[in-house]
């Protein structure tokens, strides 16, 4: 009995920690053609999911806190590997990188490079690029008119920015440059590799095999 109640136990809190978003951010671009675009939010899905409608992104600008979710994706489902972006336009976007974007909003996606981006799901942030509270132009990770990326392997980070999982190009790294294949110090499109199975998931299994040695 005391092996029933454990094992109901564990398989819980593997569901509990199931409940992580599949969706996280992975960079974001300040671009250097005339106006500052292409602006942009890339983000992945390690996982496959079915509905993307539970998912949202807002931009917070200017260190003045949250601007809560600015764009909700449509109900489209997406792979596991897939990279997703969100421009705040897609003729220029698509002449820097040489493929359109895969979803269009203004707001959403109007980073001026010293600005964070929240993704919501279910209304509520799983993950962030940058602090909300604070305006980001001299900060470590001021990307004006570059670019910020997610390390591998890093991340969702829930509601809280965590420097450390990222890096940057350095403020102005793209100024003249014309694409991203051209450039000195390009956006490191797509590269990004997520997670293996999460550290609850992982010791939770493992609780629920020693229960049977």
């Amino acid at each position: 009995m005391r092996h029933l109640v454990m094992v109901v136990l564990a398989l819980s809190l593997v569901v509990t920690g199931a409940s992580a978003s599949d969706l996280i951010i992975t960079g974001a671009i300040d671009g250097p053609l005339t106006g500052g675009i292409p602006k942009a939010v890339e983000l992945m899905a390690c996982a496959d999911i079915a509905d993307l409608s539970i998912y949202g992104i807002g931009c917070a600008n200017n260190g003045g806190g949250t601007d809560g979710e600015e764009f909700t994706f449509p109900a489209d489902s997406a792979v596991e590997g897939q990279f997703i972006y969100l421009a705040s336009e897609d003729v220029e976007f698509a002449n820097f990188f040489g493929f359109a974007p895969d979803y269009v909003d203004y707001t959403a996606a109007g980073t001026n490079g010293d600005d964070a981006f929240e993704l919501f799901m279910n209304g509520v942030v799983v993950d962030v690029l940058g602090d909300i509270n604070v305006d980001g132009t001299g900060e470590p990770w001021d990307y004006l008119d570059g670019w910020a990326y997610r390390l591998d392997q890093t991340g969702p980070d829930g509601d809280t920015f965590v420097l450390a999982n990222w890096f940057f190009s350095g403020a102005n790294a793209l100024d003249g440059e014309l694409t991203n294949a051209t450039a000195a110090v390009p956006f490191p499109l797509g590269t990004y590799v997520c997670p293996s199975a999460s550290p609850v998931e992982e010791s939770t299994w493992g609780m629920v095999k020693a229960l049977y040695r």
